[in-house]
């Protein structure tokens, strides 16, 4: 284990695709600093800094995509086989590397919003504490989405493939949350808005037919709180109630899906 670790460490520092998507993934960071001065009034960095959790999303299923796809391209999984890795370890120290350029690319919003965002907008204005709970938030919402697109890429072995998949999978999940988000959104009561001669009159509240109610809003709160995309969209509009569920569901996401990743992969055909 202690072997592939130093050696996937001694490659990822030299993997091409982590400096392209941290390069970028700080540019947008950049971008959208200045973007949010430019025409938002009283703005602070309180409401900059964590808005491209939902975005970086696709960072990670880029790099990982790239970086795995490689294993199998290069013969570089059957070579770990041939001189007797085991198949958990293979998996795991693979698992590892790619928590860590995740984290990696996930810094750099954070280099980009106090380093543009800071001279400015000012610090942040809220708790410490509050800051410090997102940004493990963010950490544990990348542990969980990382072993989702890890184990989707180390059990496909066709290069291109995998990296489709993975965005796919990324775009996907988000578009679930945010179905979910705006559902929740909406009002149990709603007006109808009328032109009359004196102007537009307001009607009275009536009961929103798309309003979610009863046991299908449980398990929609359920699988916002659950999904690291949902909890990504919580974290961008500043919405989170109780981060610690939220870091316990991504610690047992992570678990889960690392359990069931090893178990596949030991069973995989690897040609």
């Amino acid at each position: 284990m202690n072997k592939l670790l130093k050696a996937n460490f001694s490659r990822l520092k030299r993997e091409w695709s982590l400096w392209i998507v941290a390069g970028v993934t700080l540019a947008v960071a950049i971008a959208k600093i200045f973007d949010s001065y430019g025409y938002l009034e009283n703005i602070v960095l309180d409401d900059l800094i964590f808005e491209m959790i939902p975005f970086i999303g696709i960072m990670y299923s880029l790099f990982i995509a790239l970086y795995l796809g490689k294993e199998y391209g290069d013969k570089t999984m059957r070579n770990k086989l041939i001189v007797g890795h085991k198949r958990e370890n293979i998996y795991l120290s693979n698992y590892i590397v790619c928590l860590v350029g995740a984290l990696f690319v996930y810094s750099m919003t954070f280099l980009g919003s106090f380093c543009v965002g800071v001279p400015l907008v000012g610090g942040w204005q809220g708790e410490i504490s509050t800051l410090i709970t997102y940004i493990l938030m963010g950490v544990f919402f990348t542990a969980s989405l990382a072993s989702i697109l890890t184990m989707l890429c180390m059990l496909c072995s066709k290069h291109a493939l995998s990296a489709v998949l993975a965005i796919v999978l990324t775009f996907l999940l988000m578009l679930i949350a945010s179905i979910i988000y705006n559902a929740l959104g909406e009002p149990e009561m709603t007006s109808e808005m009328h032109m009359t001669l004196n102007g537009i009159e307001i009607g009275d509240p009536v009961p929103n037919p798309v309003y979610v109610s009863g046991g299908q809003r449980t398990v929609y709160e359920f699988l916002m709180q659950f999904l690291p995309t949902g909890q990504g969209i919580l974290m961008a509009n500043d919405e989170v109630t109780n981060p610690v569920l939220n870091i316990i569901y991504s610690i047992i996401t992570t678990v889960m899906v690392n359990l069931c990743g090893i178990i596949a992969f030991k069973k995989k055909d690897l040609k």
